[in-house]
């Protein structure tokens, strides 16, 4: 890939928000290059937004790497954008064998993905060095209710869990023996749409509190400027090895200071709140994959309302 020429951008997971959004964005920005969608469900929605799409078979299915590599080949894929969890975790694995291919895997490296996507793995990681709530392995600790439950390794809001008492936590554990447990943080959700460079060097650090979320994914949201936080954003994308977006999740506690609750090294599902508010991150994600220097302008606070949409296949 040419610094003049159109790239190809492959975005995996076209079933969800992330993936939807960079498509948007990238559009906003006026990318006139060609856009593929992947997903595992033939009906997901972004793969009848983009110029091209394909079904891959499922991320556990031993074939998805082989079949993914021929929709790479056959689509002379350029860049890979981390919009499916799931599926950045394949692709970062694959990263030196994809790159050896003349592809650009702008995500984060293996090792910092998986210390990312296994919760356990985070806390034991960033606790020491970072304001995080409590969290345990252990069901028989001492615990103060209510907690949250969540699975070690998971994805939004599955599997997740508010547990107000002995009964109700013994409940939820008997269900599953893969659970970390967590203080619960009464106060506001806030997401931080965060861009590194592909040497790791953070960019920006785009707050933004969830007012309504469905699913996981912020449906209302009021972009808002926060120095400090985004310095802590800054401070500890660095520390763990960030490239490219992240998604870092910070909720307050009980006396208003603001604590991480995980880091997902990926775009996130309302990245595009981040782009609304004057840093586009999926446009500044691929010119740096096209290996352009980036310039990074001040962001608005704004309020962001979503609502459906339709499309016709």
């Amino acid at each position: 890939m040419t610094h003049d020429s159109l790239p190809t951008v492959l975005l995996p997971g076209g079933g969800g928000d992330a993936a939807i959004g960079a498509l948007r964005a990238l559009r906003q920005a006026g990318f006139k290059g060609r856009i593929v969608s992947t997903d595992a469900n033939p009906l997901s929605t972004g793969l009848y937004l983009a110029d091209s799409h394909h079904v891959l078979p499922p991320i556990k299915d031993p074939s998805f790497f082989d079949r993914a590599l021929e929709v790479i080949e056959r689509e002379r894929i350029d860049v890979i954008f981390p919009t499916s969890g799931f599926d950045t975790l394949i692709y970062s694995q694959r990263k030196a064998e994809l790159e050896a291919r003349g592809v650009t895997v702008a995500m984060s490296d293996w090792p910092v993905v998986e210390s990312c996507i296994d919760k356990w793995m985070f806390y034991q990681r960033t606790h020491e060095r970072f304001p995080l709530p409590r969290t345990t392995l252990d069901p028989e600790a001492r615990h103060d209710f209510p907690c949250f439950v969540k699975p070690v390794r998971g994805k939004g809001a599955r599997g997740i869990a508010l547990c107000r008492n002995e009964g109700e936590l013994a409940a939820e554990v008997a269900k599953r023996d893969d659970l970390i447990i967590q203080d619960y943080l009464p106060g506001e959700e806030y997401s931080i749409d965060c861009l590194s460079d592909l040497a790791g060097k953070p960019l920006a650090a785009v707050p933004r509190e969830r007012i309504a979320v469905k699913e996981g994914i912020c449906v209302k949201g009021r972009v808002v400027r926060d120095p400090e936080v985004e310095k802590t954003c800054f401070e500890l994308a660095a520390f763990l090895g960030i490239k490219g977006p992240s998604c870092m999740q910070m909720k307050r506690d009980e006396d208003g200071r603001m604590r991480f609750v995980e880091v997902n090294p990926r775009m996130g599902g309302a990245t595009i709140f981040a782009s609304l508010a004057g840093v586009n991150i999926a446009w500044l994600l691929l010119e740096l994959a096209c290996g352009r220097e980036v310039a990074i302008e001040p962001f608005r606070e704004i309020t962001v309302l979503r609502f459906y949409d339709e499309v016709v296949v």
